[in-house]
């Protein structure tokens, strides 16, 4: 029997979809390390996994995200979160390139690892499923900027050491 599934972690064209949903919040933050574009990325797709995020104090409420929307669960085993993370970078690397192609993100800040929108803008319906998305999963976006925001990236108690997936020791701070 062949079975066929589909795995929007391993698909540049669902990548896309989700870099245009984060569009706001990279335009709020400023320019964005590609790293932090990955996580925001990560957290979009898998909302249930906010849970493995040790955060501060004053941002624990944003644990309960993660029974919010453990409907979104996959029904199979996943690999770790780390594994996971590693295995869509192909695809979150082709879904940026696409973008700064097609002038959604600035094509000279992303050479050089950075995230930062243009003022092009996508094809109406596009637009409108996005804002739709977006709206259905306000408490996710606002997350999402939040964490884009209060939290360094790099070093130790950055995010890729509150979130564990990337290595955080070897960077200069």
């Amino acid at each position: 029997m062949i079975q066929l599934t589909f795995e929007p972690a391993l698909d540049p064209f669902h990548a896309i979809f989700r870099f245009l949903r984060l569009r706001d919040v990279f335009t709020s933050i400023g320019p964005v390390h590609r790293d932090l574009a990955r996580i925001l990325d990560f957290y979009l797709l898998f909302p249930f996994r906010v849970e493995g995020i040790r955060l501060t104090p004053q941002d624990r409420k944003y644990k309960s995200l993660s029974k919010t929307y453990a409907i979104s669960k996959p029904y199979g085993e996943q690999p770790e979160d780390r594994i996971l993370f590693s295995r869509m970078e192909p695809m979150q690397i082709a879904a940026l390139d696409t973008l700064a192609d097609q002038n959604f993100i600035i094509p000279e800040r992303w050479s050089i690892g950075e995230v930062m929108t243009t003022d092009e803008q996508p094809p109406l319906a596009i637009v409108e499923r996005v804002k739709t998305a977006n709206e259905a999963n306000a408490d996710l976006m606002s997350f999402l900027s939040t964490l884009g925001s209060t939290y360094t990236l790099t070093g130790k108690d950055g995010l890729k050491d509150r979130t564990g997936l990337l290595e955080y020791r070897y960077d200069p701070v």
